[in-house]
């Protein structure tokens, strides 16, 4: 039996709930991209709110690491987007990576679309990645530190198919003027709809250091199905792994998705 079974006991308590409040939204059309790390260029119709409620599992060595967050998106402006990111994260795991649990850090993330075709067809969008050190830096699940990201996003669509292009730069502890920690950021996703109500999902995406002495870089693959349970309802289920220096075995991720 786990040591910190009581705690379990209580972050799963919390992951419930989150997952709960999120069924409680309603009504308008969906367009989603996440739980996708390589984003589209698309942002939220003004005035509507995209709800993305996730569970994650990250499985490396003998540790395990799982997360719900929950992911609430804001249409400001016909190109103009106000995301956050936030939730509660849990460790098992052994010797100096044991047990141990904690709220994640949280991440503002504006988007704004610099461009797009008349047929919509392509378009160009670029984000703002802020992220807020709110996680346990002693307990080994945050870094500590505030880190800043510039991504520029393209969205191209051909028939039922949108090939999604990532390319970004995340400065590691802004409060620094050391450049060597930085990561640049590359990712492609496709997204092929079936029909009317799946569609099929897969991405590429790599973390590669800024310097020598930054580290090794990773590469990550997920791929999955979602599902269109209604116009403003997507459940989403990806599993993916990585290659690299200390890179995870096996990934997982489930997604509700509402728009209200």
């Amino acid at each position: 039996m786990s040591r910190r079974a009581p705690s379990k006991t209580r972050t799963a308590t919390v992951a419930r709930l989150l997952l709960g409040l999120c069924l409680l939204a309603s009504a308008s059309a969906l367009h989603a991209v996440s739980p996708l790390v390589t984003d589209d260029a698309d942002t939220v119709e003004p005035g509507k709110v995209q709800l993305n409620c996730d569970f994650f599992v990250t499985r490396t060595g003998s540790t395990t690491l799982y997360s719900a967050q929950i992911n609430p998106v804001r249409g400001l402006t016909p190109r103009l987007e106000l995301g956050a990111i936030f939730g509660y994260q849990w460790r098992d795991g052994s010797g100096s990576t044991g047990d141990a649990d904690d709220i994640t850090d949280l991440t503002i993330a504006p988007k704004f679309c610099l461009w797009q075709r008349p047929d919509d067809k392509l378009k160009f969008s670029a984000r703002i990645d802020l992220k807020l050190p709110t996680a346990s830096k002693r307990n080994g699940l945050g870094t500590g530190d505030p880190d800043l990201g510039f991504v520029g996003i393209a969205t191209y669509q051909f028939g039922k198919t949108s090939f999604d292009s990532n390319l970004g730069y995340y400065a590691i502890d802004i409060s620094r003027t050391d450049f060597d920690n930085d990561r640049w950021f590359i990712g492609e996703a496709v997204r092929h709809e079936v029909n009317e109500k799946w569609t099929i999902v897969a991405e590429a995406y790599g973390l590669l250091p800024n310097t020598g002495a930054g580290g090794h870089a990773t590469w990550y693959f997920n791929a999955g199905p979602q599902w269109s349970v209604r116009d403003n309802v997507l459940v989403t289920a990806l599993i993916g792994s990585a290659a690299g220096h200390h890179s995870p075995d096996l990934t997982g991720t489930f997604e509700i998705t509402l728009t209200f």
